[in-house]
């Protein structure tokens, strides 16, 4: 299971469920929200399972017109409409002996979520044109970004289809709750970007490594892949990616003040900017930073122009800020100078 990457007590204990489902062919629901891998949840199941020398068939419920679900997942004859210049068999019967994948399940449609349903409890579907029913042999995965136990509440799920998927649950969190994982990931993802690009892996300083364990992710994995592509790309130094590297928005985020106690990022931001004097190229160059990421970290930071830096102690050789946990990777010597 080497493509689900992370080792906080979420992922290990999908894990073991991956392991546990490795014979029994029940209904699995994952749930998450947009982006987290719900996905490579799925491919897991398939992967590791008894099907796993069978298809596993995706269907994106959500891409799928209305007026072509039937068809598209049941299958239909030569000459059923005007259109229907071949025969197709559907994702149902192309999965056959293997695995379906119907992502975002909660999409569908009250007539939609009907045939699905007829179809999980017959195990038969019948393609559109024809008067005989076709059995079919499928393990269905089903994942969803919504609460679907909450759509069932507010009428806008069947009940009967959601207990039928719902056999198993699964919950991939977000990295926010799972903050252990974002550096692996993160290692992971940009193994697989420099390959796809041709490029060699490069080191990650700290700083980076820090904006991203400190960023809240509301994209989740989709969100990280994205930032370090484009720190690839963009990168100066190709042998090493820097937090300059990250999109702007990266790191910046809705921090309270009050969330920074004594002797962290920003007590040394405000001391850094009184020995300078309220210059921000000057306290970037004491801090061994670029002036962006120096803008970066005062926005994050909320430090702005109207702080009276003539009031804050400069930092001296003997400042405990140096060596707090959450500033100690951060902040170069010239600072005690």
């Amino acid at each position: 299971m080497t493509d689900l990457v992370g080792e906080s007590r979420a992922i290990e204990h999908i894990r073991g469920m991956i392991r546990r489902l490795r014979g029994p062919c029940s209904t699995t629901l994952i749930q998450g929200e947009t982006g987290t891998g719900k996905e490579v949840v799925a491919l897991m199941l398939h992967r590791n399972s008894t099907r796993a020398k069978a298809p596993l068939v995706a269907v994106n419920c959500a891409a799928i017109p209305e007026t072509l679900i039937e068809g598209e997942l049941f299958g239909y004859e030569k000459g059923a409409f005007s259109s229907a210049n071949h025969a197709h068999p559907g994702k149902f019967r192309l999965a056959d002996k293997g695995t379906l994948f119907l992502d975002e399940v909660g999409e569908l449609s009250a007539a939609a979520q009907a045939k699905i349903l007829r179809s999980l409890e017959s195990g038969e579907v019948f393609p559109l044109g024809s008067t005989k029913a076709v059995r079919v042999d499928v393990r269905v995965v089903a994942a969803t970004n919504r609460d679907l136990a909450g759509e069932v509440e507010k009428g806008n799920f069947r009940a009967d289809l959601y207990y039928r998927l719902a056999v198993i649950q699964l919950l991939v969190p977000p990295l926010r709750d799972r903050r252990e994982d974002i550096v692996p990931i993160a290692r992971a993802l940009l193994k697989r970007i420099c390959l796809e690009i041709g490029v060699a892996v490069p080191a990650l300083s700290k700083g980076l490594l820090a904006a991203l364990e400190g960023h809240g992710w509301p994209g989740n994995v989709r969100e990280m892949r994205n930032a370090l592509e484009h720190a690839v790309v963009v990168a100066m130094d190709p042998d090493r990616l820097d937090v300059d590297d990250l999109p702007p928005t990266i790191g910046i985020g809705p921090v309270p003040s009050e969330s920074f106690p004594p002797g962290t990022e920003r007590e040394t931001l405000l001391r850094a900017l009184a020995r300078a004097k309220g210059k921000k190229a000057e306290a970037a160059r004491m801090l061994n930073c670029s002036r962006m990421t120096l803008y970066r970290r005062l926005e994050r930071a909320r430090v702005d122009d109207a702080e009276d830096f003539a009031d804050v102690t400069p930092v001296t050789a003997s400042d405990g800020a140096l060596s707090h946990p959450a500033a100690a990777a951060h902040w170069p010597a010239a600072l005690t100078r």
